[in-house]
């Protein structure tokens, strides 16, 4: 039998499928999904008791049980065609209540492995680039070349000279293994997350606050009087989120952002408001904002008095940067009342908000003086700290501290997230090694300066597309593929000749790539080695959501072909180079090894260890115990039993020497100056870029996926009305966007280009467009800037301040096939 409701292609399954559980790979939120699997040739039946839901069919598609053509793929499970069927949990007490799913994690089944569907050109076997060919090898001889060329870079060069860049965001059993390699092990600071150019803290002006990035419960959403939104828009990128924590709470939505995407409409459409800032002005509204609080007496004053630093509580912190940056609410107030720029109608003349939408945001934030002071949620995501890192943190949290909005239900300041929390270190980052300081204070390493300069002579990325992902795109790959072409090129399978050969390109001064990954992507295609490497759903995993849930990833199938799991390669690769302690037998004594180093984090799992391990089982059959409701980290044994942490900071204590939250200086003038340079310049205009709904991160699974590649076949350009007119262009125009004002990686101004098709509409305003930030092919990171020495607080790109010039080259034939509808419409009440 099938589901009545849909297509008769999708079996229903019987009683005795097996039933496991699992969690969506893709944004901050992470729902639970069921997993059931069964041999084709069966299936269930209509009735509740002839199919494994126990549910009776047809049902609607609003239950949270209906399964959709999506939710449905056929695999080889054990050496036999399975149908698996991959559905929101329904019975969830968290997050994605009801079986509440987005339209990516609806489509989950699609992601795994099928010899003959649009997933089979997954990596199935190493390969050796041969005469410019990859040619496939054995894993022997690929681990073997790994290892020993590792091995020499390390003892002729030294650590530095030896470089890792991986994912931050998978899973902890990886990231674990990752790092015990590169940091226990090998020592090098030469190592960097998927996102950046260097290991590191992103938001490091909440962080010097006191407050933690990651502190709020979605609780906080829906209880919140007030949400404040800033640089994401939630419903595109974290669609339950905001569909069920934000929306349905009934919150007064304050959205900030230079676009006027479906989010703003919906706060306009419901009471809200929506702060349409010029890009690269959030410092300046967020402490218009506070002033403007200040200066009408509606700050938080039982907080600030009881729970912030005094000036001796600051100069006795232990971080310099807390020395150099933090401030008393005093010094704060005298700073941001010293600046015209930080009236209202300074602010306004800046950021292109009107001085009365500043002081309406300022009253509906703090009440105004009048009855109850409202719960306000401050919730922000990459817009903010992907323009001017320390500086926007900083103003943020000051917001946030003024408002005494953390720790307590409906209150808080913090990340939205952009992706799921799976990284936990094996060891101390070795900073002191690091060569790049900040007025003489280590801090850790640019990793791309470091290997355009040509200091990295070996280099392993795991995970991710690395070039795509940086910025200053195509000057890093030509940096690159010069290291590569140094010296001798491979001209033989034969292991020693190869390894001669490869050693031959180090010693001349070049680089060796390894690349660990899924599917080939652009920056494999410059690999000498590619690993193929397992992915989610192919072992059993853990990793936290956005509000600390941890949950048990439980495996579906093995990894295709001879691909491994990428603690498998870690590991086998560590001990080849001589390294101990990579004896592991499966992800489960991962997870407990990593344990102790977890302690006192936000991810604080050795309670669940201690407690398994008292009982006689397994750490991951205790945290499937908890279904994919989860429990919340930090995890603590209290009366004999596992309690979650809903939130930090409740008990109003701060992560900072004192105890107390700060106040944090962000310097305007540090960003006007950035901004000078950054800027467009004549002929140019902003190319700011983000995620929408339907796709995720580099496309690996979705240009993969029919449901995504029929909406968006190629990146497209978001351009105003107003400036389309003036430029001839119309939707399904082919357009290119060029600069010859992009610094790279080492300061050079270079040129940067992609080609997108044109997306007429009033979501982004005149002067201003938008696009994919990673859409194969299409690399628009390539008019990002790539110079770190322009935050040199922390090293971070300014991602989301590029710039361009636009015009028409051709048409797509898309205006036939392809929507350009209004995509940001919204209902009132």
């Amino acid at each position: 039998m099938t589901n009545a409701a849909q297509s008769a292609s999708v079996p229903l399954p019987p009683p005795d499928a097996t039933n496991k559980q699992i969690c969506c790979e893709y944004c901050p939120v992470g729902c639970g999904y069921r997993v059931y699997s069964w041999p084709v040739g069966t299936q269930g039946g209509n009735a509740a008791d002839e199919n494994a839901l126990g549910v009776e069919y047809p049902a609607s598609a609003l239950s949270g049980r209906w399964i959709s053509e999506n939710m449905h793929t056929v695999v080889d499970i054990d050496g036999r065609d399975h149908n698996v069927v991959i559905i929101p949990d329904a019975d969830i007490q968290a997050v994605n209540i009801g079986g509440e799913h987005s339209i990516r994690g609806g489509a989950l089944a699609k992601k795994l492995y099928t010899g003959s569907g649009p997933t089979a050109d997954r990596l199935r076997t190493p390969y050796l680039r041969v005469r410019g060919d990859l040619v496939p090898i054995s894993w022997e001889m690929a681990s073997d070349l790994v290892a020993d060329l590792g091995r020499h870079v390390i003892d002729n060069y030294g650590e530095l000279a030896w470089g890792m860049k991986v994912y931050s965001y998978q899973f902890f059993q990886n990231t674990f293994a990752a790092t015990k390699l590169a940091f226990a092990s090998v020592g090098t600071p030469n190592y960097s997350p998927h996102h950046a150019p260097a290991e590191g803290d992103d938001t490091p002006g909440l962080s010097d606050a006191g407050i933690d990035a990651f502190g709020a419960a979605y609780e906080d959403f829906s209880e919140a009087d007030v949400l404040f939104i800033a640089g994401s828009d939630p419903y595109e990128t974290k669609t339950i989120a905001f569909t069920k924590w934000m929306v349905e709470g009934g919150a007064d939505i304050i959205f900030v952002d230079p676009r006027r995407t479906y989010t703003a409409s919906h706060a306009l459409a419901n009471g809200g408001m929506h702060l349409q800032l010029k890009p690269g002005t959030d410092t300046a509204l967020y402490s218009a904002i506070v002033r403007e609080i200040i200066d009408n007496g509606w700050e938080d004053r039982d907080f600030i008095d009881r729970y912030t630093a005094s000036r001796a509580e600051l100069d006795a912190e232990g971080g310099w940067r807390r020395q150099l940056f933090g401030r008393t609410f005093d010094e704060l107030r005298e700073y941001l009342f010293s600046r015209d720029e930080f009236t209202p109608d300074g602010a306004a003349a800046i950021t292109g908000v009107p001085a009365d939408q500043i002081r309406e945001a300022a009253r509906r934030l703090s009440g105004g003086g009048a009855g109850e002071r409202p719960k306000v949620a401050v919730a922000f995501e990459k817009g903010v700290y992907w323009s001017h890192n320390y500086e926007n943190t900083a103003a943020v949290a000051n917001l946030g501290v003024v408002l005494g909005s953390t720790g307590r239900p409906g209150r808080s300041v913090g990340r939205m997230g952009g992706h799921q929390r799976g990284g936990q270190s094996a060891a101390g980052y070795p900073k002191d090694k690091s060569p790049h300081d900040y007025l003489g204070n280590k801090v850790e390493m640019d990793t791309e300066r470091w290997l355009v300069e040509g200091n990295t002579r070996f280099r392993w990325v795991v995970g991710q597309n690395w070039l795509g992902a940086m910025g200053a795109t195509q000057a890093l790959r030509e940096a690159t593929e010069q290291l590569l072409s140094v010296g001798p090129q491979v001209t033989s399978t034969d292991p020693d000749i190869a390894f001669d050969q490869l050693k031959a390109r180090i010693d001349a001064g070049g680089m060796v790539l390894v690349h660990q990954e899924t599917y080939h992507n652009e920056s494999t295609a410059l690999a000498d080695i590619i690993l193929p490497a397992g992915a989610w759903g192919e072992d059993d995993y853990v990793r936290n959501n956005a509000e600390r849930r941890m949950r048990l990833y439980q495996k579906i199938m093995d990894p295709p072909g001879d691909a491994k799991p990428d603690w498998q390669i870690f590991a086998m690769v560590a001990k080849k180079m001589g390294y101990d302690g990579f004896d592991w037998e499966d992800t489960n004594e991962i997870f407990e090894e990593a344990a102790p180093r977890s302690a006192g984090s936000r991810k604080d799992w050795l309670a669940l260890v201690e407690f398994a391990q008292a009982e006689g089982r397994r750490t991951h059959d205790v945290l499937l115990d908890f279904g994919t409701t989860g429990i919340q980290t930090p995890i603590k044994l209290e009366d004999g039993q596992l309690v979650g942490t809903p939130r930090l900071h409740a008990d109003l204590t701060f992560k900072s020497d004192s105890g107390k939250a700060n106040f944090v200086f962000a310097d305007w003038d540090e960003v006007a100056k950035r901004n000078d340079i950054l800027g467009p310049a004549d002929g140019e205009m902003w190319v700011l870029n983000g995620r929408v709904n339907e796709l995720w991160n580099n496309l690996s699974d979705f240009t993969r996926r029919k449901i995504a590649d029929d909406r968006w076949p190629m990146n497209w350009l978001e351009i105003h009305p107003d400036d389309a007119a003036a430029m001839g262009i119309e939707s399904g125009d082919l357009v290119s966007i060029e600069s010859d004002n992009v610094l790279d990686q080492v300061g050079r101004t270079v040129t940067g280009s992609f080609t997108a098709v044109a997306y007429v509409s009033d979501i982004v305003p005149p002067g201003v467009t938008f696009t994919y930030f990673m859409f194969p092919g299409s690399p628009a990171n390539s008019v990002v800037s790539g110079d770190t020495t322009l935050q040199p607080i922390n090293l971070r790109y300014n991602f989301k301040l590029g710039k361009g010039r636009v015009r028409k080259i051709g048409t797509t034939g898309l205006a036939e096939t392809m929507s350009f509808a209004p995509r940001n419409l919204a209902l009132g009440p």
